[in-house]
């Protein structure tokens, strides 16, 4: 038997903004409205989905994504046209640095509305 990840859920106050912005961010698209309510809204990814739904805030985990080295750039310059804050640093995800810390070729932290702490790496 193999297994796959099929989402991950993401609790948020707004589902269908917190999925928009973080499409926008990576360039991927949005889809939605999902659920017998149609009050969740997901990412695409790579074989699997964020999920987004309206559910109490939760402390979660820093979401980890991957993306090619000619979308980095790209993902940065979405972020700050957002108006969002980004760093290399976890601890300080506002420093405006991208180069990685760990000696990779670039990763960035950020901070969305809900609180979520999301990371960006270059895929290596």
């Amino acid at each position: 038997m193999t297994a796959t990840i099929d989402h991950v859920a993401v609790p948020s106050s707004d589902p269908e903004r917190a999925a928009g912005l973080l499409a926008r961010i990576l360039g991927a698209g949005t889809v939605g409205p999902e659920g017998p309510d149609g009050d969740m809204f997901s990412v695409g990814l790579d074989g699997c989905r964020v999920l987004f739904a309206t559910a109490p805030a939760v402390a979660l985990p820093p979401l980890a994504l991957r993306v090619d080295g000619d979308g980095f750039p790209g993902v940065v310059e979405r972020l700050g046209a957002s108006g969002l804050a980004y760093g290399n640093d976890p601890e300080h995800p506002d420093n405006g640095q991208t180069a990685d810390p760990l000696g990779g070729p670039g990763r960035v932290y950020f901070v969305s509305p809900d609180g979520h702490l999301f990371e960006v790496t270059v895929r290596s």
